[in-house]
Formats: structure tokens, sequence, C-alpha cells
């Protein structure tokens, strides 16, 4: 069952001269394909009055190149406006509805999943996806000595935990970094896992788990030593990305997309996933607790590890990214980091080839423990059909998506909040 959010009202963006408020006739804002979504669109002015001059504009598309409607509407003629859409094929909608009036500008966005659960990837699964990333796992064990090195933070230690610098060898001759946070005591202790979402990444550990009892393990995705600052941590990471650009023409997320292993997330997710076995090896871990959670980058992350990686045994994956990387071919817009739409022209029909080996939702079809994704109805970055994709390829019966209705590229707490109690119970 789904788990809807009881309010989709959006909340309106207050100006000086009027707000712009956009209900849907239907609470949970799912139907069936071809089935009309209605929304009512309702202009008012700084005092609570129904707006009687300017113009609102409403563009409708499919996430994609399909547009279903494109009007500007005369406040003169009416208000409220009720506005009606469909999908002919599972999808979502996305609205976009602006005003102005004495040149001050409103906007806001609304969405509408239909027949989501039959959404499927704009991918097969390769037939080889298993023995790809078998053999991947088994060569770099072969090859390369895990090589975990560990240092004591006492600068971040306290009387209830201790934390630690560390890093694993990996594919390519890299290593990956985080931190690792541990309760004092014995234990056993339950483990949480988290890899960070898209940008820097994190320069420490967060000790507020561990010092309520979990062992926390984050790592980061870029193969560099983390900074001692936020400040120096983003100038290393732009100064990766500048190396990217000037040797491929696109960001960390889309580099080296001509070949698996040259792929910037090939080592990384080999690397992390060995990591996380050198965590669960621990004589103090609690491995009938063994827990992921992450979001956007770090959701893709909790499909890869909890597929790869037999250790887990609850993950949560908030609004993942990574998730039907060839959606375009649906003509829909397909997930972060929009792979083929980014990469030189030379590099697309080798990207295309790649993608299928490194989208979230092939990765689904591995995971044998319970799940819980989130995803946001008005989501530009990680689309609802592309979370769809890849939570609709989850073969586990213990699963469960969590609508957020207006809901754009965040975590809302409506949403985040029983799905924490959820992985924690």
């Amino acid at each position: 069952m789904r788990h809807l959010m009881a309010v989709f009202t959006l909340i309106p963006l207050w100006l000086s001269a009027q707000s712009l408020e956009i209900h849907p006739t239907r609470e949970s804002a799912v139907y069936k394909t071809g089935e009309p979504a209605s929304f009512v669109l309702l202009v008012r002015d700084a005092q609570g009055q129904d707006v009687q001059e300017g113009t609102l504009n409403v563009k409708v598309t499919n996430f994609g190149s399909l547009v279903i409607t494109n009007a500007v509407f005369d406040l003169a003629e009416k208000n409220p406006i009720t506005l009606s859409a469909t999908l002919r094929e599972p999808g979502f909608i996305l609205g976009d509805a602006s005003v102005k009036i004495d040149g001050e500008t409103v906007r806001q966005q609304f969405g509408a999943a239909f027949s989501p659960e039959k959404i499927m990837p704009g991918s097969d699964r390769p037939s080889d996806f298993d023995t790809f990333w078998d053999a991947a796992i088994q060569k770099l064990d072969d090859e390369v000595p895990v090589d975990p090195q560990i240092e004591g933070m006492p600068e971040i230690s306290t009387e209830i935990q201790d934390s630690f610098r560390v890093s694993f060898a990996t594919a390519g001759g890299k290593r990956v970094y985080g931190f690792l946070s541990v309760p004092k005591g014995e234990g056993p202790f339950p483990v949480m896992v988290t890899v960070p979402g898209a940008g820097p990444g994190v320069v420490g550990p967060y000790t507020g788990l561990a010092s309520g009892g979990y062992i926390h393990f984050i790592m980061n995705v870029h193969p560099f030593e983390p900074a001692a600052t936020k400040t120096e941590q983003k100038q290393l990471y732009e100064e990766q990305d500048l190396r990217f650009q000037e040797r491929y023409g696109v960001r960390y997320s889309q580099s080296g997309a001509k070949d698996r292993e040259a792929y910037f997330f090939y080592p990384i997710i080999l690397g992390i996933n060995r990591a996380v076995n050198w965590l669960a090896a621990r004589p103090d871990v609690d491995k009938t607790r063994f827990l992921y959670s992450g979001s956007s980058q770090g959701g893709a992350f909790g499909f890869y590890l909890c597929a790869l990686n037999g250790n887990f045994t609850k993950g949560i994956m908030h609004v993942p990214a990574l998730t039907d990387l060839l959606g375009f071919q649906r003509g829909r817009a397909s997930g972060w980091p929009k792979l083929i739409e980014h990469v030189p022209e030379a590099d697309k029909a080798s990207a295309i080839q790649l993608a299928p080996y490194f989208d979230a939702a092939h990765f689904a079809a591995g995971i044998k423990c319970p799940v819980r994704v989130s995803v946001g109805f008005i989501d530009r970055t990680c689309p609802p059909s592309a979370v769809y994709a890849g939570y609709n390829a989850l073969n586990v019966k213990d699963k469960d998506i969590y609508h957020g209705i207006r809901m754009p590229h965040a975590v809302y707490p409506e949403v985040s909040r029983p799905m924490t109690e959820w992985l924690r119970n």
C-alpha cells in the first residue's frame, strides 16, 4: 500500500500583491491512465480577495517533451480556474503556473501520477548485468587488497562515542573515503550506512547516531581525501570537476561514460561495497540491524549497495538519483545526472550502451531486504517517473513508496519521519 501525504494543497507563496493557490480535486493526485486530473487555481491579493485582473500562465508537460497544456487565462474573466489534464500511458504530469500583477510574479508547480505502478525503465536490464558486477567485485578482490586505513579523531570523540577517518583501496588505483562513528561499549550495535547526495560530500562524521547507540558509517563518492573544512572541500570538488570538464566536457557524475570501467561511479560503487563488507565483519556490529539510508545520489547508492551487498537488513532510498537513465527514450525526463543528455555528441552512442549497467532501476532486482522509497511529485532533478521505474523493479514483497505530492527535490518531514521510524523499529 502506498503511503500518501494527507494534505496536497500547495502552500501559497505570499508576496505583497498576491498569492497563487493550487488545489487538487483528488487528495492523492493519483489517477489511472486516461482519467482526467483536475486542479483548481486561485489567485488572491494581499487582503485575501480574489484577483480580478492580470493573466495566469499554465504549462503542463509529462516531465519531458510532451506539452499537454500551454494556456493563458484572463483573471478578469475567471478566477478561480479549473484545469484538467491526463496521460494515455503510465507517467507523471508537471504543471508550472505563474501569475504577474503590478510587476510581481508568483510561480507554483503541481503534479499528478497516472498508473505509476506500471511505469517501466527506459532500457532493458542487460542479460549480463549480474555477471558484469559479480566479475567486477571478484576482479577487485583478486587484484587489489582492501587496505583499510583507520585514523582516530580525538577532537571529535567523546565519552560516549569514538570517531574515525577511514579509507579503502578500490579499482584504478583510487581510494574511497569516509567517516566512522562508534558508540563506546561492547555492543553489538545496530548500523546505519549513508552515502551523501550529489555535491562536495562531507568533511566529518555524524556523531549524533553514535551518541544514540548506532554505528554510523558515511562514505563520500569522491576519490580524494576529505578536507578539514567545507570551504576547502568545495574547492577540491570544484578542482576535480574542472579536470573532468577539461578531459570529458562534463561534470564528475557524467565523466568517463565511454567505457564501463572508466565511468566515474564504477570504482566508487566497488570501493564502498567492499568498505561495507569490512564494516560488517567488525565484532561490535549487530548484523540483524544493518541499515541503509540515503537521499538523491545517496538514494541511488541504496539501490547499488543493497543489491550488491547481502549485509543490509533494511533500506531507505529518498528521491533516488541514477534511476531510469534512458527514460528519454520513452519521451520523458531521465533521472539525474541525465547522462546521455549531457555527454558530448561523439560519446552518446557509447554512453547509451553503458548507462543500463549503472541504472539503479536494474540493481533493484537484486535487492532482498525490505525497502522504502520516497518520491517528489514536482521533483525536476530526480523525476517521479524515474523514481517509480526503480521502485517498480524491486522484487521484494516488503516494499513501499511514500508520495511527497507537493515535494520538489527535497525530503519533507511528513515523508521522512514515518520512514525513519520504520527503519529504526
